[in-house]
């Protein structure tokens, strides 16, 4: 659609309108024809300084040129070409190729950071370059939305499988970018502007900082007023359901519905399901659902009591900020849960909640609900078809609104012709008559104008969605394609976007596969292929011509050959050059291509150094890994990934005080809330761990050698360092990381395990921590097997056999509540008894446990289990043993007959049942007296199988004497 728009020579009155007005409408480029942007742009293009803050038209045409290239390359749509051919000739093109070419590679040269070029072919480049010249010297706010945009020129969205689109944003090759924004969000403040808010959350989003995001949008939705939830409600979802089930739905109320009755009705269209099972929208019951939601009132679930009586299927219109909200809670919950069902099944309900308003929505808005919804649905496979065609048709809007039209292409040539310039035709896919310009037809009818909203409108909320440029919109429906099948529909996208990196990964990644017209045979060859097209001119050309640009090629992609192209490098290197050499390093694996990645970039781009380090490792060279990324930090202190990897190298290599510094740099480069991977706190556990050994061990060598005093009084001198170096200090660090590795992964037993090591070794030891690490492997492993047996009884010793009860009370003793005596009491009657099955040592603590709080006759039965389960016979009633099946210490089963140490764990269990009876049998009103039958029978039953195997052993003197006693 063509904005109407008049020439400045067309309309006096449009041109004598004030800029800002002319900002406001939407009418950029007439600001961008006015006198004073005009002197503006002639002195960015002669390279002169930013004008002075005195300039009162700066901000304004700043604005203009900045809303300009995002109407162009974001939301559309599409900007007059008569107007736009004026502006770029405000830039002294005058259509010369030359200048074209000079002007393109200064804007590539301004946005290069840390060796990281522009990610795509971007068009209207020097307008971006041009504001970025005039608002970076404005107030915070338009610097930082300046950088925002900057890092996303600059950023790959990479996706694996099943990965998200936002999770694809946060690896950081640009540091120092990364730092601008970050230093912009923490300088910009909203001052309870809510909108700013809304907007930061996003670039904290963006940035891979999920508590920082959560935390301002809390607060903007609480400025606001808005209140929403994620409840369940009464509903069927498919066709044929008979019975309602409890179907997750967002209810949400504005405070007031500002916004929603003003521009912008017109939204684009969406997709219709089309399922023969799934219904199109969720049916609610209508007395049903208002019933459930009423009785999770009456038990005080969490639900607003503003939206207790809001219906799922008939909810009030939102104002276009709260919409916003809802769709920023489900980016983030996309963004840094895991990929999973469950995600997927709490992210939709937000994004159907804005596309189900009935009255008017934003453009952009339902733009972006519509994009988010297609994220969820492309991984279903009820909805898996209207997922990838609802993304195409967004992007199909998104490209023809934002593709300029081609220009008479005999103009073109004359004009070429003219300058001496010879015409320049690419070919794609051997077909050289289809231009790389040519204007991408739309999957679906396009829109009417009269079914589109002017670039204000959908310019109005660009910043606070931080919409996708349109090559991130792109390259996701790329890899969607390719999630469902498609590749030759990804790699066709790429090639659009003349994105030859993702061409040559896509054809690198279908390697393996041959399809029926061979473009997955010998797919690695072809990707280097491609990589050396780019990187290098063709085999044979002299130095002196290694100027030439590879898009000025014709160049057929299905023929193209890797020996093709093996002359000198390319001068100037192609402004993602680093990047296409680690991928070249990959394909090839040679070092010298990473460590030329490193001089292209002028020693700033960390991936090569990454690429490099691991190159090492594979080597087996851990020093030259260690050095290699070593680097890598040096230059992006900011990504934890690159601190993590230092760590485990350092880590294999003993260097533990190198290993716990990597690991918590890492940690601190991670989310706010103290990291997100649990290994990382489980490593930093083990080079503390690994530091307090080695402390150890000095001190005791110290202390033979008979300088512990001298080692003293120098610790004495710098306290800290001491403090830094003390066992006790390194081991208390070392339990608190792991203590926060569990909490993260909760079901690691692994983790739990060193926890319970290490709160074990405290002197006293960490009751606490030790008992709950019991709980969590018990939990876990549902096994007795699992619980060690010496810890169990060091934590019963410490924390419960040796605290004094109160004298002179009657009965079963109950620990006060909260003590730790209780808690372990209950985790060996709850936990730990349920477990048992065949190791009769658990049994015999908890028979001491018993005696303790003076429950005899629990302390008898636990005492004769024991002896069961030592004779082999637990689960057989009466005294006498079912078989002769005995478990030891170790867990191994064994023949107490014929294995020496089971014979012996048989005999002690059975004196410890005859001590067991004796002393308290008569305080036992079942047993009274008698016990010391009920001890002979037991005492005689071992002796009457063990006879002929043992009766000259010391075990059976030991039972000869115990049964004399009891006569």
């Amino acid at each position: 659609m063509m904005i109407v728009s008049s020439s400045p020579t067309d309309s006096g009155e449009a041109s004598s309108q004030p800029l800002k007005e002319l900002v406001e409408h939407g009418r950029y480029l007439e600001v961008l024809l006015s006198d004073a942007a005009k002197a503006l742009i002639q002195s960015y293009a002669q390279q002169s300084p930013p004008p002075t803050a005195q300039h009162q038209d700066k901000k304004t045409v700043g604005l203009a040129a900045f809303n300009a290239f995002l109407q162009g390359n974001v939301t559309g749509p599409v900007l007059d070409d008569k107007l736009l051919a004026e502006v770029e000739n405000t830039f002294g093109l005058d259509g010369d190729m030359r200048k074209v070419k000079a002007l393109k590679r200064r804007c590539l040269a301004e946005l290069e950071v840390d060796g990281v070029g522009v990610y795509a072919h971007v068009p209207m480049l020097e307008l971006f370059c041009f504001a970025r010249w005039l608002l970076l010297w404005e107030d915070e706010k338009d610097r930082l939305r300046v950088n925002v945009w900057h890092y996303k020129l600059l950023t790959e969205p990479s996706l694996g499988s099943g990965s998200t689109f936002n999770k694809g944003l946060q690896w950081c090759e640009v540091p120092s970018l990364r730092g601008e924004i970050e230093k912009g969000l923490g300088t910009v403040v909203s001052n309870g502007d809510a909108e700013e808010g809304i907007e930061k959350a996003m670039v904290w989003i963006m940035l891979g900082q999920e508590k920082k995001a959560r935390e301002v949008l809390e607060r903007a939705t609480k400025d606001r007023g808005f209140v929403y939830t994620l409840t369940g409600a009464l509903g069927k979802r498919t066709k044929f359901q008979a019975r309602s089930t409890s179907q997750l739905v967002v209810l949400a109320k504005s405070e007031s519905a500002e916004g929603t009755d003003g521009k912008g009705a017109a939204k684009p269209e969406g997709l219709k399901l089309n399922d023969d099972t799934l219904l199109e929208e969720l049916k609610f019951d209508k007395e049903g659902g208002e019933t459930d939601l009423g009785e999770r009132d009456d038990k005080k679930e969490d639900v607003p009591e503003e939206l207790r009586d809001i219906k799922p299927d008939e909810q009030p219109q939102l104002s276009p900020l709260d919409q916003i909200i809802l769709l920023v809670e489900a980016t983030i919950k996309d963004a840094f849960s895991p990929a999973d069902t469950l995600t997927s099944e709490e992210v939709l309900p937000f994004a159907v909640r804005v596309i189900s308003d009935r009255g008017k929505t934003n453009w952009q808005i339902y733009t972006h609900a519509l994009l988010v919804r297609s994220r969820i649905e492309v991984h279903r496979s009820r909805t898996m078809e209207r997922g990838v065609l609802q993304m195409q048709a967004v992007v199909d809007q998104v490209v023809v609104d934002t593709t300029r039209p081609e220009p008479d292409q005999s103009q073109h040539k004359e004009r070429a012709e003219e300058n001496g310039v010879p015409e320049i035709k690419v070919s794609v896919n051997g077909d050289e008559a289809a231009p790389v310009h040519s204007k991408p037809k739309s999957f679906f009818p396009a829109a009417k104008p009269s079914e589109t909203a002017p670039p204000e409108v959908r310019l109005q909320y660009i910043h606070t969605l931080s919409s996708p440029p349109r090559w991130h919109l792109e390259s996701e429906l790329a890899y969607s394609w390719a999630g469902v099948g498609s590749l030759v529909s990804a790699v066709e996208i790429f090639k659009r976007l003349r994105l030859w990196a993702e061409v040559a990964l896509c054809y690198a990644s279908n390697a393996a596969r041959d399809d029926e017209d061979g473009r997955g045979k010998d797919g690695e060859t072809k990707a280097k292929a491609i990589i050396r097209w780019r990187l290098f001119n063709k085999t044979g050309t002299a130095p002196t011509d290694s100027e030439q640009d590879p898009d000025e090629e014709q160049v057929d992609l299905d023929s193209i050959k890797e020996a093709d192209y093996c002359g000198p490098e390319r001068r100037p290197a192609p402004p993602n050059a680093p990047r296409l050499w680690c991928i070249l390093g990959d394909l090839e694996n040679k070092a010298e291509y990473y460590e030329r990645a490193w001089e292209i970039s002028g020693q700033r781009y960390s991936r090569a150094q990454k690429s490099l380090g691991e190159y090492y490792l594979q080597q087996k060279d851990l020093l030259s890994a260690r050095g290699a990324y070593k680097k890598a930090v040096h230059v992006n202190r900011l990504s934890n990934e690159l601190w993590n990897r230092l760590g485990d190298i350092s880590l294999r290599l003993g260097e533990f005080s190198d290993a716990a510094e990597a690991f918590g740099r890492a940690i601190a480069a991670s989310d706010s809330n103290g990291g997100d991977d649990a290994r990382t706190w489980s490593n930093l556990g083990s080079s503390l761990y690994s530091l307090y050994l080695e402390r150890v061990k000095e001190l005791k060598q110290q202390k033979q050698n008979g300088v512990h005093e001298e080692a003293e009084a120098s610790a004495a001198q710098d306290d800290e360092e001491h403090r830094a170096k003390d066992p006790r200090t390194l081991l208390t660090q070392s339990l608190n990381a792991y203590k926060k590795g569990a909490a993260i992964s909760h079901d690691n037993w692994r983790i739990w395990d060193n926890v319970i090591t290490l709160a074990s070794r405290l002197r006293p030891i960490a009751v606490p921590e030790v008992l709950l690490g019991l709980q969590h492997v018990a939990r876990i492993k549902k096994s007795e097997d699992a619980i060690d047996i010496d810890v169990l009884r060091l934590l019963l010793n410490e924390a419960v056999l040796s605290v004094e009860k109160p004298t002179g009370s009657a009965g079963v003793y109950e620990p006060p509540r909260g003590s730790n005596e209780r808690a372990v009491i209950q985790f060996l009657e709850t936990s730990v008894v349920p477990l048992i099955t065949a190791r009769s040592e658990f049994w015999e603590l908890i028979a001491r446990e018993r005696v303790w709080k003076r429950d005899f006759a629990g302390a008898i039965d636990a005492a004769e289990k024991a002896w069961r389960a030592a004779m082999g016979g637990a689960s057989s009633g009466g005294l006498l043993p079912g078989s002769n099946g005995s478990v030891g210490p170790d867990g191994k089963s064994r023949n107490w007959l014929e294995d020496k140490e089971a014979w012996a764990l048989v005999v002690e269990r059975t004196d410890e049942l005859a001590s067991v009876l004796e002393n308290y049998g008569e305080d036992v009103p079942e047993i009274g007296s008698k016990w010391k039958g009920k001890a002979r029978l037991a005492v005689r039953s071992v002796m009457g199988k063990g006879k002929e195997a043992w009766e000259d052993t010391e075990e059976w003197d030991r039972l000869k004497g115990l049964l004399e006693g009891l006569r």
